[in-house]
């Protein structure tokens, strides 16, 4: 909690600013649970009304992100005794030491509609990481600067300083990032920055040669990094650079190497890594992460993975499960060992307006203009628009339900223990979930309540709720009928396809006619939006493979939905027998 939280003043009005539960400032789109600072007290702000605006919990924290990045840089700027050793380290590639490093433009100090015209600096989705820590970007910055002739846009800045936060010891506190913005943003530039950084100081910052691969799902895009980076490394910093393709590596003078590859499966073996970056990963396979690259930072201390990407397909396994980690970890608010950020339009957007464009192309007013992308939405393939230019996965505009009518159901009503359980394990047989359903008046409450990694740790997940609702009764998918503890067996109702199309369509009136609400789970949210319907035998059915990504939790939410609002039979019907 911030400081200021215990001034009287500030406590005060942020109670009044609250009051009547008014949507956030910043993006328009969520009910405030912040009173947001437009001049940080850091800055000279005070905590009068004039200076507070009412802000939601992921917008507050994106702008406390870029406040802390901004005060890094001015600390490199101007370091005091404490901070001087590090300020040397970032001025390391500034040929006028003198030079104060590139200061990061204020962040969402605009209204909404000036910034649909110049692009959002912080993303929509970001995981959480700790205000003011230290990190990497003042000297990735110095060094695109210095060395790469490049200013770093504040978009960049801003992933950079999540993907490279460090705890007080100095390590990262996410081992693999993933971040996600539509193409021609400037992630090629943001990745040649970080490689090259890495390169040309972390050998003799960690007294070890490094080892660093860069992988993209086609040799040609691996190369072209290459082709634009290593020239630039070996004229100023005399690494040996062989042109050899498909076998190309470049040596620094302290015998640190960089090999660009395809992401294939035998892309990391024999080598233990230190930085891997893979470029596009919608279009990389789980096998090539999973079994090539990711074994091969074991035994390296203090690595990195970092994905770059813009929005897949239903085939972008891989991408898909990092993401769905990621929106996990931000709706438990808890800080990961993942890096999530997503430039992405809202689910309630209009997906082929400029405000949604901008949520998705943080270049814009730097080295995009609005125009350009409008052109591009004139294109007759919208699916291959929607994805490449707006950040939009494939086939999520094709859902069961209008873009953000689920998630404008959501509300501060309390949902009570008890009612019914879902549980189904995802296709990957990885994941159990679980989403809960409790009728509350007229209305139909429903909320994830777990996501397990193994059977054990979910029937220990599900004791816990029939702890809370001693009433609990437990839905489950026929796969899991056998491995249901015995004194469950009492609560069970076997639910599966037949299901699914018996309810799909009752489900789907009450959500319309508003007769559901939720908390806001990021994950809940997601797989709803994205589920595409199939008709079948008259009836109409989620699909699991038609959709763009796992809507398990669609399912589940469906199967306690429609059980929990069904009307009980309480007790048992009396006989009443008549003398005649």
């Amino acid at each position: 909690m911030a400081a200021h939280n215990g001034n009287a003043t500030y406590l005060a009005n942020r109670k009044r600013l609250l009051a009547d539960h008014p949507l956030c400032h910043w993006c328009s789109q969520r009910e405030a649970t912040a009173a947001d600072h437009l001049i940080e007290p850091g800055r000279g702000g005070s905590h009068e009304l004039d200076n507070l605006v009412p802000s939601c919990k992921p917008c507050n924290s994106r702008r406390g992100q870029a406040y802390g990045v901004h005060l890094q840089r001015e600390q490199a700027a101007n370091p005091t005794p404490a901070t001087k050793n590090h300020g040397q380290r970032s001025q390391l590639f500034l040929t006028n030491p003198l030079m104060p490093p590139q200061d990061i433009s204020p962040i969402f100090h605009k209204g909404l509609t000036e910034l649909a015209t110049t692009g959002h600096d912080m993303p929509r989705l970001v995981t959480t990481t700790a205000s003011g820590q230290k990190s990497a970007v003042n000297e990735i910055g110095d060094f695109a600067k210095e060395v790469l002739g490049v200013d770093l846009m504040p978009w960049q800045l801003n992933i950079l300083h999540g993907l490279t936060s460090m705890d007080s010891n100095g390590d990262y506190l996410h081992r693999v990032g993933l971040v996600s913005v539509a193409r021609q943003n400037g992630k090629t530039v943001a990745i040649a920055s970080l490689v090259g950084w890495w390169l040309t100081t972390q050998g003799k910052a960690r007294g070890q040669a490094q080892t660093v691969i860069t992988v993209a799902h086609k040799l040609d895009l691996a190369t072209a990094l290459y082709t634009y980076l290593a020239p630039v490394l070996e004229s100023k910093f005399k690494a040996h650079v062989s042109w050899s393709y498909g076998r190309m590596v470049l040596t620094m003078p302290d015998n640190s190497v960089w090999f660009p590859r395809a992401a294939t499966p035998a892309a990391g073996h024999g080598y233990s890594v230190d930085l891997v970056v893979a470029d596009e990963v919608w279009d990389i396979s789980e096998a090539a992460i999973d079994e090539g690259l990711l074994p091969s930072q074991r035994a390296r201390k203090n690595p990195l993975f970092v994905m770059m990407s813009t929005a897949g397909t239903q085939d972008s396994k891989a991408m898909l499960r990092w993401r769905e980690q990621g929106l996990r970890a931000i709706d438990s608010g808890e800080q990961s060992k993942l890096y999530f950020a997503e430039f992405s339009p809202p689910p309630n957007s209009d997906l082929m307006s400029p405000t949604a464009w901008a949520y998705a192309n943080p270049a814009l007013g730097h080295t995009l203009e609005m125009s350009v992308i409008e052109a591009e939405s004139e294109a007759p393939n919208r699916n291959a628009f929607l994805r490449a230019s707006v950040n939009t996965w494939t086939a999520t505009q094709n859902g069961w339900l209008e873009p953000g009518v689920f998630e404008a159901l959501q509300s501060d009503e309390p949902i009570p223990p008890g009612g019914v359980l879902a549980i189904e394990v995802d296709n990957e047989g990885a994941l159990y979930v679980g989403v809960r359903a409790v009728q509350v008046g007229l209305k139909t409450a429903v909320t994830v309540a777990f996501v397990a990694g193994t059977l054990a740790e979910t029937w220990r997940l599900v004791e816990a709720e029939i702890a809370s609702g001693p009433m609990l009764r437990v839905a489950i998918t026929p796969g899991l009928e056998i491995h249901l503890p015995p004194n469950m067996e009492r609560r069970k109702t076997i639910v599966g396809y037949r299901e699914l199309l018996k309810w799909t369509a009752a489900v789907k009136n009450m959500i319309i006619e508003n007769r559901i609400y939720h908390h806001g789970e990021n994950q809940l949210i997601e797989h709803v939006e994205r589920a595409v319907l199939i008709k079948h035998q008259g009836s109409v059915a989620l699909s699991s493979t038609r959709s763009p990504g796992p809507i398990t939790l669609a399912r589940c939410m469906v199967w306690a939905a429609a059980l929990a609002s069904k009307p009980q039979l309480v007790g048992k019907p009396l006989v009443v027998a008549l003398n005649r």
